[in-house]
């Protein structure tokens, strides 16, 4: 309640993931690492989270608003001062003083939010998701009969990927809800958190009626968007009632705002990518075609159309769409799709030039980074091979445990002529056990350029049995065709 709400959208984080929308912010409770195991209740809270307030990354970097949340009531003189006061304790990092106050002010209004739930409001602006976390979970110990603590940890449940601590969560939250009554307004805000977690929760684990069910919900009380009908049509398409969810998706067409439109898959794009998804590729080329009849100039649509003809290895297909989209559009998106393209057909000065424009109007673009330093280490110029080291290594350095960088960073090594070095690093780029099919075509061709020949064959197997398009398929195929056919040779 007298919380002021992290910069986010009305519409939560859970919501967004539940619709598969693209999100640049995160949740308000997004976690940036696992946090560890909190202190547990019959522990001393006060010394718990005052030890946690007093680490460095709990201290504040910025000094907090100070206007309440949104759906706070109105506060008296004398609850508006009460409030200040414990944002400016907190503020000057003396959590104790800042709780104490925070508890005087629930005393003396019912419809208050529990003071450990706006403490962990407040972390969460400060990001730091151990002390946001640690103070949810005393709320639910503190206030039980107020749903948001449970809620909000559900959402950080989503977020790992717990989906059973999620819809645990979000049941007991529920129940709480339904027994709440002290503020109508943030009633009504839970009950929409509540509705899209069991919508994300839902989809993940295939349960369309339950996600179906949630849809329905938000849509009686929010009302009708394109969202929420692009939503229920693949549910509905899940549950084998096409022309229902295209029904749906034409719906949601004419709900889009115009300045939208250009970059949302139409209806029958939409329902083509549904179809494909599924296997059925007769019908999903039938309503892609349509989608490109309709729909000629738009950007989504012809993206996935370049997808599509990458992944049949049509890639005369793919260069003349791409450029079709590059004729009338130069945004960044458009120009990493066309650099892509680019490197399917080995035009690596086409690639480099795209990708280096990316780069120039945003240094920070990691995609178009990588998609550019395999451009440059495939030239033959020693001094761009240099750079594609350069640009691969940035990377790295931003997201040290991202596989798809190490692996590039591995390939601009292997062209530049260092084996030893470009082996440790793709060894780091499968550490995990997972590995993606460039990164496996990488690691066999430095590995037998080391004559091991066999560990080689097993990784291009595994590129070649991926369904996903990548611009080596064909050099992949042609390396595992020739070790068949050689002669074995001892290992190095």
């Amino acid at each position: 309640m007298f919380a002021p709400r992290p910069s986010v959208s009305r519409a939560s984080f859970a919501l967004l993931l539940a619709l598969g929308l693209a999100v640049d912010a995160p949740s308000a409770f997004a976690q940036t690492s696992k946090p560890r195991a909190v202190a547990s209740a019959n522990q001393s809270a006060p010394r718990t989270v005052a030890k946690v307030a007093q680490t460095p990354s709990a201290r504040p970097t910025q000094t907090l608003p100070n206007a309440p949340a949104a759906d706070a009531p109105k506060l008296s003189p004398a609850e508006e001062a009460k409030y200040q006061e414990a944002l400016q304790h907190f503020n000057s990092q003396n959590l104790a003083k800042a709780l104490a106050s925070l508890q005087e002010l629930a005393a003396s209004n019912p419809a208050a939010t529990p003071p450990r739930l706006i403490l962990a409001r407040w972390f969460a602006e400060l990001k730091n998701p151990k002390a946001v976390r640690t103070s949810l979970e005393l709320a639910t110990e503190e206030s039980p009969n107020d749903p948001e603590a449970f809620l909000s940890l559900a959402e950080i449940s989503l977020l790992e990927g717990s989906l059973t601590a999620a819809e645990l969560l979000t049941v007991q939250g529920r129940r709480v809800l339904e027994q709440y009554s002290a503020n109508p307004t943030r009633k009504q805000n839970l009950t929409r958190k509540a509705l899209t977690l069991q919508l994300a929760y839902s989809n993940a684990r295939r349960r369309w009626a339950n996600a179906q069910e949630a849809i329905l919900a938000l849509i009686k009380l929010d009302g009708e968007t394109a969202e929420l009908d692009r939503a229920l049509g693949r549910v509905l398409f899940q549950q084998n009632q096409e022309d229902k969810a295209r029904e749906m998706f034409v719906r949601a067409d004419k709900l889009t705002p115009a300045d939208a439109a250009s970059t949302t898959l139409p209806a029958d794009a939409l329902i083509s990518q549904l179809y494909a998804e599924r296997g059925d590729l007769a019908n999903a080329k039938k309503y892609l075609d349509a989608a490109l009849k309709t729909s000629p100039k738009s950007v989504p649509t012809l993206a996935l159309s370049i997808s599509t003809a990458l992944e049949e290895n049509d890639l005369e297909t793919a260069w003349t769409r791409a450029r079709q989209l590059y004729a009338n559009d130069k945004s960044a998106d458009v120009l990493k799709i066309y650099g892509k393209v680019a490197l399917f057909r080995s035009d690596y000065p086409q690639a480099e030039g795209a990708f280096q424009e990316v780069v120039r109007q945003n240094p920070l673009d990691a995609e178009a980074v990588a998609g550019l330093a395999l451009a440059l280490c495939e030239q033959d110029d020693v001094e761009k091979r240099k750079r594609a080291v350069q640009y691969a290594t940035s990377n790295v350095q931003k997201q040290a445990n991202n596989r798809d960088y190490l692996a590039t960073l591995g390939w601009t090594l292997y062209r530049s002529g260092d084996a030893d070095a470009a082996i440790q690093v793709l060894q780091q780029s499968v550490a995990d056990g997972q590995i993606n099919a460039a990164a496996a075509y990488y690691f066999a061709v430095a590995l037998v350029e080391k004559g091991q020949t066999e560990a080689a064959k097993q990784l291009l197997n595994a590129a070649l049995a991926t369904k996903p398009p990548f611009a080596k398929r064909a050099a992949a195929a042609a390396l595992a065709k020739q070790l068949e056919s050689a002669p074995a040779q001892p290992q190095k």
